[in-house]
């Protein structure tokens, strides 16, 4: 899914019951990426746009 702010829709989806999998992070390529699993199992990666 990708998102212009990683971190707060990472904290959403905690509060909503996700797990977290992996932090928000920049990648060496300058992109933020964390992984979160749904409530029903669902992994999702959360990305900022590629400029």
């Amino acid at each position: 899914m990708i998102t212009e702010n990683v971190q707060q829709t990472h904290n959403v989806a905690i509060v909503y019951g996700s797990t977290e999998l992996k932090a928000p992070a920049v990648m060496p390529w300058g992109q933020t990426v964390s992984y979160i699993r749904t409530p029903s199992g669902i992994l999702i990666e959360l990305c900022s746009p590629m400029a």
